[in-house]
């Protein structure tokens, strides 16, 4: 969402490992920020003479993915237990690189996966306070990016882990990108990416383009904003997924705040107070008709650094999907009962430590079923994980 910007997005990989450290428990001396750059497309950064990258266009193809290559073969050869996080890709080199280096890397891209994690928590509790077994719900994806077809992959993989055949585990998926609702009535769906592919209709859905009339085919029980593109859900947008659900699950999770489909204040005003709110940025509790609306916050923080303390600590040679599977079923039991029959989906960022512990231990007990742990299994993997976490403190 934030585009191309070279070596000024520097500041990216040092948040993250900021939040590794206060949220995931990792020794700050143990975490390395990185930035590679592979040159920039913007002019006005190629002319500015303050500009501290590489004055050059932006490698791509073979010649990018062979950058890639060359920075985890580094790092697996000086560290080769460290845990590799690919961060803000563009859509379809994030998948390849994946696909590529997941299974000869310990790495992870947090776009996809992460936020695959996170937000299927959010489905999970969501679809909960609404009645409706995720089994039989309909979500539909405003966007089809790396972030969209995580959160598609990760409600997929959820499905199947309950019974559900592959089919049928995507049968309630409906993703939109710019041109309308994915379908194989279109012409060119033979040069789309797999990762979109995986969610092109192929039962008879019509080609519709407008967002209105997709909803009014679809009948959603959840609607996902991962656009990009700012305010997208407007009155009427809102209204019609309520003729449709009582408690529609309405997700705006597009960062930073200028660039969600909805704030949260119109969505409970157009829904007048129905709908179950989230947002990938923090918005200011709405009060209306009376009572006060706290939205919850869709933040790839509560996966992201458990999910790496868990693979580093057990030393995984690899992070399969399974991974941020069970940290989402995780995530959400952090909520409990009578907190999800209020309305609430997701868990305070105070208690982050904690869960981020939590999802560590689960994680390092599935890394161990699947046989992808390096490390003598401890007796007591519980007090083993948290006896490692680094804890941020002036005492």
């Amino acid at each position: 969402g934030l585009g191309d910007l070279g070596t000024n997005g520097m500041g990216i990989p040092i948040g993250k490992t900021d939040l590794y450290v206060v949220g995931g428990g990792f020794d700050p001396r143990r975490t390395l920020p990185v930035c590679l750059d592979v040159g920039t497309n913007r002019p006005e950064l190629l002319e500015d003479k303050f500009y501290l990258g590489s004055k050059q266009s932006r490698l791509k193809g073979e010649k990018h993915m062979e950058v890639i290559e060359e920075f985890c073969l580094a790092v697996q050869d000086k560290w080769p237990s460290c845990v590799i996080q690919f961060e803000d890709f563009q859509t379809e080199p994030a998948f390849a690189i994946l696909r590529k280096m997941r299974n000869r890397f310990v790495c992870f891209n947090d776009d996809i996966q992460g936020t695959g994690g996170v937000i299927l928590a959010g489905l999970i509790n969501g679809m909960k306070v609404q009645q409706t077994d995720l089994k039989d719900a309909r979500v539909l994806f405003f966007g089809a990016g790396s972030a969209a077809c995580g959160v598609a992959d990760a409600l997929a993989a959820f499905l199947i882990s309950e019974g559900l055949s592959d089919e049928d585990a995507r049968k309630g998926i409906y993703m939109i990108d710019r041109k309308g609702l994915i379908t194989d009535i279109r012409p060119e769906i033979e040069t789309y990416p797999d990762c979109k592919k995986r969610y092109c209709r192929n039962d008879n859905t019509p080609n519709l383009k407008s967002l209105i009339d997709i909803i009014e085919y679809v009948k959603p029980h959840a609607l996902l904003g991962l656009s990009g593109a700012g305010p997208s859900f407007g009155q009427a947008i809102i209204e019609k997924v309520c003729e449709y659900q009582l408690r529609p699950l309405i997700f705006a999770l597009s960062n930073p705040t200028c660039k969600a489909e909805i704030t949260a204040k119109k969505a409970y005003e157009f829904s007048k107070g129905r709908c179950i709110f989230a947002a990938g940025s923090p918005f200011l509790p709405v009060d209306y008709n009376g009572k006060t609306f706290r939205s919850g916050q869709g933040n790839n923080v509560f996966v992201f650094p458990g999910v790496g303390f868990g693979s580093s600590i057990i030393k995984a040679s690899t992070i399969p999907d399974e991974f941020f599977v069970e940290a989402a079923k995780v995530l959400s039991k952090c909520v409990n009962d009578r907190e999800i029959a209020q309305g609430k989906i997701y868990p305070s960022l105070e208690n982050l430590q904690d869960i981020s512990a939590r999802i560590a231990v689960k994680v390092a007990e599935t890394a161990y079923e699947m046989g992808v742990a390096t490390l003598k299994k401890p007796v007591d993997l519980d007090k083993y994980v948290r006896d490692r976490m680094y804890y941020p403190n002036y005492d």
